[in-house]
């Protein structure tokens, strides 16, 4: 089975998928830990946020909705912190918490100002959650033996019966539009959505939650294709065994966690 996540290793370099699974490399790296500890901070986030909206009345500002929001999420956060840090970080306890937690304050300012337009209008509580949060499925595992892909999704929105994959982001978007690696784990997504519930999935979208910018992806023939080509490669090299071309950079090869035990590593 080909996991989505290994389409972000194989854009940043062949080589390092070669390495971490033919060699059986099982190395806890920094953004893993970092990915599982935003990902469990965001969700827990969310369901804290949709409560404390059903306290907010219509009469007040800003900061008064935006201190009812934030209610009981530092303590939430740090209690995630603590739990992976005493379980799992070990010699990773660098992570970029704090940045993790100004990121999730921006956000709640923006669900502050949006809830407090949504109220003023005369509409409630339960009409701002149903606007602001949309039903969803969180987390999903689709495994699509077929065609051997395995894929966690981060959330599907249902809208009006169609689904939308979203993928969640930590980091900063490109300049023009989503990174590829992005917008291909996103198709990879819609593939295993259109098989698992026989429906077309038009569009998905990228949450980056630094910028409060959930950016949408056409889920189009050249993403489709793009995607295919990157799959046949890494089933050449997970099942089959083939060894990828070697193309050294200096800047990748001196962030990369396996540059200790990479013979090509120039960092």
């Amino acid at each position: 089975m080909i996991n989505v996540s290994l389409i972000m290793e194989y854009l940043y370099c062949p080589f390092k998928v070669y390495i971490q699974q033919i060699n059986d490399y099982d190395i806890l790296t920094k953004s893993m830990v970092s990915g599982r500890i935003s990902h469990e901070a965001l969700r827990g986030y969310e369901e804290i946020i949709k409560r404390n909206i059903w306290t907010l009345k219509k009469e007040m500002d800003i900061t008064e909705i935006l201190k009812e929001l934030f209610k009981d999420v530092p303590e939430f956060l740090e209690d995630v912190y603590h739990q992976y840090h005493q379980e799992q970080i070990n010699d990773h306890a660098d992570v970029s918490f704090e940045s993790l937690k100004e990121d999730i304050k921006f956000n709640s300012w923006i669900i502050a100002i949006k809830s407090q337009k949504i109220l003023k209008t005369g509409r409630t509580c339960a009409d701002v959650v149903d606007l602001l949060f949309p039903p969803c499925l969180i987390e999903l595992i689709i495994e699509d033996q077929e065609i051997g892909l395995i894929g966690q999704i981060d959330k599907i929105e249902i809208i009006d019966g169609v689904y939308y994959p979203i993928k969640v982001k930590t980091g900063l978007p490109s300049l023009k539009g989503v990174w590829e690696s992005d917008a291909l784990q996103v198709t990879a997504y819609a593939i295993l959505m259109e098989r698992e519930f026989n429906k077309e999935v038009p569009v998905g979208f990228i949450n980056y939650i630094r910028v409060g910018s959930k950016k949408p992806v056409l889920i189009n023939s050249y993403l489709r294709e793009k995607f295919s080509n990157v799959y046949y490669e890494l089933d050449s090299i997970l099942n089959k065994g083939s060894v990828p071309e070697i193309v050294q950079n200096i800047r990748k090869c001196r962030a990369c966690d396996y540059s200790e035990v990479c013979e090509y590593s120039i960092g």
